[in-house]
């Protein structure tokens, strides 16, 4: 499956505002990340606002 970019992008923003979980939290009704986008979605959260730098 081709993962959208924009997507991936559309669920870091909700879970990083809390409107979203990326994964299944005991107790919690929230909207899950879709298990194919989970791991983009991530990788996402953690290097947000980092830049690629390249030599």
């Amino acid at each position: 499956m081709e993962l959208k970019k924009y997507l991936i992008v559309s669920y870091g923003i909700l879970v990083k505002a809390g409107k979203w979980n990326l994964e299944a939290i005991e107790g919690e009704n929230k909207p899950i990340v879709p298990e194919d986008y989970a791991l983009a979605v991530a990788e996402y959260l953690a290097t947000e606002g980092q830049s690629i730098v390249t030599a």
